[in-house]
């Protein structure tokens, strides 16, 4: 697997060389930026909350973040498992739900991890279709590909890449849908986006689904490592061997922190909201002419912190994000990495001032390079 299809060696890649980099308009990330000086704030006001928690025994998970994980999403903390990350997270779900020619269903477009690990696992990849302009989830035609050999769903909310939102009602009508054809078939549901909207995790819609999420995306606190899946108690005991196996147990001095920042999160929260909603106008401002114009195709979401749109005159978007790098220093990540190599994805979680100037030297060069 080389580098040039392989999106997180891309991205690491790309991520060290232009460390530093301030004449460069970075729109790669996915995540709202780091709060920092938030994150110091709350660390020197509940020092002595750091020590004690660093007393407790975290073989299983830090008991008091887990109680805090579960008052927060509406589950019993026997029902979490607490993870390095949601990659982590991820990873465990699909490698203990899957084995060798099971049939595993995976959206497309798709965040590329997931459907690489299903592949590892020896599965056999059916694709389920996320369609723009809303990308929409077709219970009907996730029902169609569901066989009996199938062991997984592997589904995103918000969707990575485009950001599309789907509601409680949709949840239970896939659940339902699945359920039909195959009643012993998991519904993995990627939700490190959302808490960008008010909503319950999937599995408390329906058990069939498995939850996981952390702290990175909406939060910006990737480097903590607090990730989670979570499921009904016998789906954790399932899981959590296969965590042992690879992990080993998490660090103590890390799920300390996590559970001060999660007695804080209204406050990480609306912070979060507020750039995201910032950048967002910024993002109209500077791209709705280009829509306009048809320029520029794709919705920009209401929710979330990535766009998926697609450049007039361009269906490999690849050669666009590698002209708009060399000529213009602005980079994106190019849409082959999610299965659609006619688009591109743009974060719009970054500081905003950045973001403001990123943004319209983006525009900028699509105005140019269209017009030629």
């Amino acid at each position: 697997m080389t580098i040039n299809n392989n999106y997180l060696a891309w991205f690491k890649a790309l991520d060290i060389a232009l460390q530093n980099r301030r004449d460069c308009h970075l729109l790669m990330s996915s995540n709202v930026y780091e709060p920092l000086d938030q994150l110091e704030k709350h660390a020197k006001q509940n020092w002595g909350e750091l020590r004690r928690l660093q007393s407790y025994n975290n073989d299983w998970g830090h008991p008091v973040l887990k109680q805090l994980i579960a008052s927060r999403y509406g589950v019993k903390p026997s029902e979490i498992l607490l993870t390095n990350g949601c990659t982590n997270a991820t990873y465990l779900s699909i490698i203990s739900q899957v084995k060798p020619g099971d049939t595993v269903i995976c959206e497309t477009p798709a965040y590329q991890p997931m459907w690489q690990i299903a592949g590892l696992s020896g599965a056999h990849l059916k694709w389920l279709e996320r369609r723009p302009p809303h990308y929409r989830v077709d219970p009907g035609e996730l029902a169609a590909l569901v066989d009996k050999k199938t062991s997984l769903v592997i589904l995103t909310n918000l969707h990575n890449p485009s950001g599309a939102h789907l509601g409680k009602k949709e949840l239970a009508e896939i659940a339902r849908a699945v359920r039909r054809k195959n009643k012993k078939t998991r519904i993995l549901m990627d939700e490190v986006f959302r808490d960008f909207e008010p909503d319950r995790p999937a599995c408390t819609v329906d058990p069939a689904y498995i939850s996981t999420g952390s702290l990175s995306k909406v939060y910006g606190l990737s480097h903590l490592e607090c990730g989670w899946i979570l499921a009904d108690k016998k789906t954790i005991d399932h899981i959590s061997p296969y965590f042992v196996l690879s992990d080993g147990n998490g660090s103590r001095y890390l799920e300390s922190m996590s559970a001060v920042v999660f007695e804080q999160l209204h406050t990480y929260l609306s912070r979060s909201l507020d750039i995201a909603a910032r950048n967002r106008k910024e993002l109209v401002k500077a791209a709705g002419p280009l829509i306009k114009e048809g320029l520029i195709s794709g919705d920009i979401p209401e929710q979330g912190c990535i766009w998926f749109p697609k450049v007039a005159g361009f269906r490999d978007a690849g050669k666009l994000a590698d002209l708009l790098s060399k000529r213009y220093r602005v980079y994106v990540v190019p849409g082959r990495f999610f299965g659609d190599a006619g688009r591109i994805r743009i974060g719009f979680g970054g500081q905003p001032e950045a973001f403001r100037k990123s943004i319209a030297a983006f525009a900028g060069a699509v105005r140019e390079i269209t017009k030629r």
